[in-house]
C-alpha cells in the first residue's frame, strides 16, 4: 500500500519538474526581449514562479489522486490505462501551450489567456499566425518533448508496478483509500494558495523591476486557467475607489461641452464622401518604412501624436469605430451582448443618409467582427468569401493588393452610378500581419517588409481616386488599429509601443497641416463629426482633438494593465501584481485608476 504513496509522491514532482523547467525555456527563448538580466535571475525565476508551478501540478494530481484512489480497489494492470490517458492529455495540453506560448510571445508580449480560444475558433486564423516552417518545427520539438517526458512517466509507473502488491483485506483498503483521499484533497491548499481570503494568482510571482522576469516566472498554463475563470468585463478586478469618485476624477479630463467649442476647419465641406483605413500594425515606430503614407502626410493633416488605445485588432477596431478604449484583459467585440450598446461612426453617418460599406480580405466572423459590423449599419460587407479562391493567397485570406484594387474600383463603380449619394467606406487591412508574408520583398526585416508593402498597395489606391471626379469631395482617413513590438525591445508596456499615425487627405482637405497635439484612436470619431457639424456626445470617453481648448493625453490598455499619458508625464500600471512600471506622479495614477474603473464600470452599466 505504502507503494500508492511513493507513486503519488513521484508522479507530484513529475509534474512540477515540467512546470519548473519551462522556465528557463522561456527564458531562452525570449533572451532577446530579456535585457540585462543576471546569472543569479536563472536561479530567481523558477524560485518565484514555484507557487503557480506548485498549483499547476497539484491540478494534474487532483486527477491522478482519484485514480489511485481506486487503485485500490482496482487491480493495476486494469486501472494503468486511466493514468496513462491522463498524463497524455495533460502533456499534450502542456506541451502545446507551452510551445504556442513562447512561439506567440515575441509579437503579443503576453502570454496566453482566453484569447487564443478566438483563434482555435477559426483554425484558419490560428494557423495564418506563423509561417508553415514554425509550425513544422514546432510539430517535431512537440513530438520530441512529448517522447521525453513519457519515457519518464512510464519509468516511474514501471517501477511501481512491479512492486505494487494487491491488498486482499477491505478494512485497509478503506484506510488506505481515506489516506489517499485527504491526500488528494490537500492538493487544494497549494492550488488556493493560501488559506485567507486572497487566492492564488499570477501576481503573486511578481517580483522583479524587470518585467520580462516577472513574466518569466508566470506559469503559462496557469495563465490560460486563470484567465478563464475570470468574469467577463469584472469590473470589481478595478475597482480603485468609489464609483463617484472616479466619475468626477474622469469628469475633470473630458469636459461637457468639449463637442461644441470652436475649432478649426480642417475641411473644404460639411458632408464628404469617407474613405477609412484601419491598417494592421502601423506602428509609427516603422514610419520609415511608409514613404508613400509619409509623402500623404505632407499633403494633407497629418496627427503626429498618437496612441492606439489597445493592443489586438478586435479591441482597435472597436476604439477607432466606436471610441470606446480597450480594456486590459477582455474585448467588446467579442462579446455582441455588450457591442450592441456601443455607439458607431457609422450609426451616425447613416442617419445623415451616408451609405455604408466595409471591406476586408479575411474572415469577418474571426472575433464575432460581423456582428459588431452589422449593429453599426454595415449590412454591404466584403470579405474573404466574395473572392474566389485563387485570390484567397494570404495566410490570413486576400492579401492587399487585391483588397485595395477591388475597393477602389467598388467604390468608383458606385460613385459613377449614385455620385449625389454620400458614402462611408471602411477597408481593413490584414497582409502587414504576422507572418509578414507577401509578395514584395524590399526590406530585410519582415515586419518593415510587409509595412512597406501595403504602404504601396495604399499608394496605388489613392493614385487612382485621385484620377477620379471623386476626389475633390472625398476625405480618407489613415489610422492604425494598433501598434507592434518593434523594435524588439518594446515590451507590451512601453508606451511607445502604442505609438501609431493618424493622416486626413483628399481632396475634401482644406490645406496641408501637422497637429501634434496628443491623443488616441478613441478621439478620431469625435474630431471627424466636429468637423462635419454632428453631435458625437455618445462617445463618451473620446474628445476633438483640434480643440485646443481641451486637456491632452491618452489612455492605453495592455494585458493586464494600463497607462495614462500627458504632454510631460506618463504613468503605467501593472493592474496584475498592483503596481506602477512607470512614472511617480501620485495624481496622474490616481487620474488613470479612474479611467480604467470607468471604462469597466461603464460597459456593466449597459
Amino acid at each position: 500500500m505504502k507503494t500508492r504513496l511513493l507513486l503519488f509522491i513521484r508522479m507530484y514532482f513529475y509534474w512540477l519538474l515540467f512546470f519548473v523547467l519551462q522556465k528557463p525555456l522561456f527564458m531562452i527563448w525570449q533572451y532577446p526581449l530579456l535585457g540585462d538580466v543576471r546569472v543569479i535571475d536563472w536561479l530567481l525565476v523558477p524560485w518565484h514562479g514555484l507557487p503557480l508551478d506548485l498549483s499547476m501540478a497539484s491540478y494534474v494530481m487532483l486527477a491522478v489522486g482519484l485514480i489511485l484512489c481506486f487503485s485500490f480497489w482496482i487491480r493495476w494492470d486494469r486501472l494503468h490505462y486511466a493514468l496513462d490517458g491522463v498524463t497524455a492529455l495533460c502533456l499534450f495540453v502542456g506541451l502545446w501551450t507551452i510551445l504556442g506560448d513562447n512561439g506567440c510571445f515575441p509579437s503579443w508580449g503576453y502570454h496566453l489567456d482566453r484569447d487564443i480560444f478566438s483563434y482555435l475558433a477559426s483554425p484558419k486564423e490560428a494557423l495564418a499566425c506563423a509561417p508553415w516552417w514554425v509550425w513544422v518545427l514546432g510539430c517535431v520539438g512537440f513530438m520530441a518533448l512529448f517522447t521525453l517526458w513519457w519515457f519518464v512517466y512510464k519509468r516511474i509507473t514501471n517501477a511501481y508496478s512491479k512492486t505494487e502488491k494487491y491488498e486482499p483485506l477491505w478494512l485497509r483498503r478503506g484506510i488506505w483509500t481515506l489516506v489517499m483521499l485527504l491526500l488528494t484533497g490537500a492538493l487544494f491548499l497549494p492550488i488556493r494558495g493560501s488559506v485567507t481570503v486572497s487566492t492564488m494568482n499570477s501576481g503573486r510571482v511578481y517580483y522583479s523591476d524587470n518585467q520580462m522576469l516577472n513574466l518569466a516566472a508566470v506559469n503559462p498554463l496557469f495563465n490560460v486557467v486563470e484567465s478563464l475563470g475570470s468574469g467577463d468585463f469584472d469590473a470589481s478586478e478595478y475597482t480603485y475607489m468609489s464609483t463617484e469618485e472616479a466619475k468626477q476624477e474622469v469628469a475633470k479630463w473630458l469636459l461637457p461641452d468639449r463637442f461644441y467649442r470652436e475649432s478649426e476647419s480642417l475641411l473644404t465641406t460639411e458632408r464628404p464622401n469617407v474613405v477609412l483605413f484601419i491598417l494592421e500594425s502601423f506602428s509609427l515606430n516603422a514610419w520609415g518604412a511608409m514613404p508613400h503614407l509619409q509623402q500623404m502626410s505632407e499633403e494633407g493633416v497629418f496627427f503626429s501624436n498618437i496612441y492606439a488605445n489597445s493592443y489586438r485588432t478586435d479591441r482597435g477596431v472597436v476604439a477607432v469605430l466606436s471610441g470606446y478604449p480597450g480594456q486590459p484583459t477582455t474585448s467588446l467585440m467579442v462579446a455582441p451582448y455588450k457591442s450592441q450598446s456601443l455607439p458607431q461612426l457609422g450609426q451616425c453617418l447613416k442617419r445623415e443618409g451616408y451609405k455604408l460599406k466595409f471591406f476586408y480580405g479575411g474572415d469577418e466572423d474571426f472575433t464575432n467582427m460581423r456582428s459588431y459590423l452589422v449593429q453599426g449599419g454595415f449590412e454591404d460587407r466584403v470579405a474573404d468569401r466574395d473572392f474566389p479562391a485563387s485570390a484567397r493567397i494570404s495566410k490570413w485570406g486576400v492579401p492587399d493588393h487585391i483588397l485595395m484594387n477591388y475597393a477602389v474600383k467598388d467604390i468608383l463603380r458606385a460613385y459613377a452610378e449614385h455620385p449625389e449619394q454620400k458614402r462611408l467606406s471602411v477597408v481593413l487591412s490584414l497582409s502587414s500581419h504576422e507572418p509578414f508574408e507577401v509578395a514584395y520583398h524590399h526590406l530585410a526585416h519582415p515586419y518593415l517588409n510587409a509595412i512597406a508593402y501595403t504602404d504601396s498597395c495604399l499608394s496605388a489606391f489613392m493614385d487612382t481616386l485621385k484620377q477620379s471626379p471623386m476626389w475633390d469631395s472625398t476625405l480618407v482617413v489613415m489610422i492604425a488599429d494598433h501598434g507592434y513590438p518593434y523594435p524588439q525591445e518594446l515590451q507590451s508596456y512601453m508606451p511607445t509601443r502604442y505609438r501609431i499615425p493618424i493622416v486626413m487627405t483628399g481632396g475634401a482637405v482644406r490645406c496641408p497641416k501637422q497637429i501634434d497635439r496628443l491623443g488616441s484612436q478613441i478621439d478620431l470619431v469625435p474630431t471627424l463629426l466636429c468637423q462635419m457639424g454632428l453631435n458625437a456626445a455618445d462617445f463618451v470617453f473620446g474628445k476633438n482633438i483640434v480643440d485646443t481648448t481641451q486637456q491632452e493625453f491618452a489612455f492605453f490598455a495592455y494585458n493586464d494593465g494600463f497607462g495614462l499619458i500627458v504632454p510631460n508625464d506618463t504613468v503605467v500600471v501593472d493592474a496584475k501584481a498592483d503596481k506602477v512600471l512607470i512614472g511617480n506622479n501620485k495624481e496622474l495614477e490616481y487620474s488613470a485608476r479612474a479611467f480604467v474603473q470607468r471604462i469597466m464600470e461603464t460597459i456593466n452599466e449597459w
